[in-house]
């Protein structure tokens, strides 16, 4: 079904504006409400020393957090949510390093915008944020260090976290019945991104791209630190009806033009990017490095279950092609795989590939 066709398309603005239509009514029934409040739900800002990103969502929420306990907590957990309550058209003023901009809420209740800085040093900072009728929240800001020279983009699902997206019934088990805390992640990936980060000098952004649902940001943001992957912005995709998607947008259209993005924002950064092999992320990277293929290191592509000839065939003949313009392109079966090969490149030491191998047998 092309929903580019005039009935599809006049079908999904319809569901659009009805979803609209919806969450606007119950929002201007619940706001201002006792146990409500308008909230700015931060996800890290990032750019250079003179302006960033700001990224975020303004969300009208009950004052106590949802906290679902029993066997049934993990799904009570998941569905509250997708169920968040985005408001639209909120001025938020957006402050940092003495500077304060007003950015106002889109329709879907999100916060982007590229603003000015004063010239910071680079690092983590802390934005904050106050929109009006609520209380002021603080948020982080990755400035990215004009010295470095290696930059990381790594997808989420079965590259850092256990999903099964392909296998729809361990994926659905994994989001309804196993609990935050439970969640696994992938063996030897801390371990093997610490020591890329460290081998480039400890100055390597590392962003975590995945067509996930904003809406898992928090979730996610608290995974990673529990489970030692470095610290890094996300950028994820909104879900739902659109005039451009029925569900969200392509997974390797928005991958690759997201860290096509990134290296035109930092053109002085050659770029390892990791993902998997149960999606699209051989073919986003493949995009990638064949239009850019001076600045991409290497790809390392994590093969997942259950084992797929087609699959298999499609990753083997992009490896083949983007080798062709010199660009190593591997489809490993673990972490150990990458780590041994990126110790021969010499993006990590020795000490590194041992604890990603003690990791990946353990």
């Amino acid at each position: 079904m092309d929903w580019h066709d005039a009935p599809v398309s006049r079908f999904v603005e319809w569901v659009e504006g009805l979803e609209a239509a919806v969450e606007n009514r119950i929002a201007r029934t619940l706001r201002g409400r006792p146990g409500w409040q308008v909230i700015v739900e931060p996800y890290a800002a990032h750019g250079t020393r003179t302006w960033f990103h700001v990224r975020g969502r303004v969300l009208l929420r009950r004052h106590a957090a949802y906290r679902y306990g029993g066997v049934l907590g993990p799904a009570r957990t998941a569905m509250a949510r997708y169920g968040s309550l985005d408001l639209a058209g909120v001025p938020v003023q957006v402050s940092v390093a003495g500077r304060t901009h007003r950015v106002t809420s889109s329709d879907e209740g999100y916060l982007e915008a590229v603003v000015d800085l004063p010239d910071l040093p680079p690092g983590w900072h802390t934005v904050t944020y106050r929109p009006d009728g609520g209380d002021q929240v603080d948020g982080p800001l990755l400035v990215v260090d004009p010295t470095a020279r290696l930059g990381i983009v790594s997808d989420l699902d079965d590259t850092v976290i256990h999903t099964g997206l392909t296998r729809p019934l361990l994926a659905l088990r994994n989001t309804f019945l196993v609990s935050d805390a439970e969640r696994r992640a992938v063996a030897g990936g801390a371990e093997l991104y610490q020591g890329l980060v460290a081998g480039a000098g400890s100055q390597t952004p590392v962003f975590y791209v995945s067509t996930g649902a904003w809406n898992l940001h928090a979730m996610l943001v608290a995974f990673l630190r529990r489970t030692g992957f470095p610290r890094g912005p996300l950028v994820l995709t909104d879900w739902g009806p659109s005039r451009r998607w029925l569900f969200r947008e392509d997974s390797a259209a928005f991958k690759a033009r997201t860290i096509r993005g990134l290296m035109a924002e930092h053109p002085h950064l050659s770029w390892v990017l990791i993902g998997d092999s149960g999606q699209h992320d051989a073919q986003a990277y493949a995009e990638v490095a064949g239009a850019e293929p001076d600045r991409v290191r290497v790809v390392y592509l994590r093969d997942v279950p259950p084992a797929s000839v087609v699959r298999t065939a499609h990753v083997e003949q992009l490896v083949e092609e983007i080798g062709a313009l010199s660009v190593p392109m591997l489809l490993v079966r673990d972490y150990l795989a990458a780590a041994e090969h990126a110790h021969r490149l010499g993006l990590v030491d020795a000490e590194t590939l041992e604890r990603v191998r003690a990791a990946v047998r353990a």
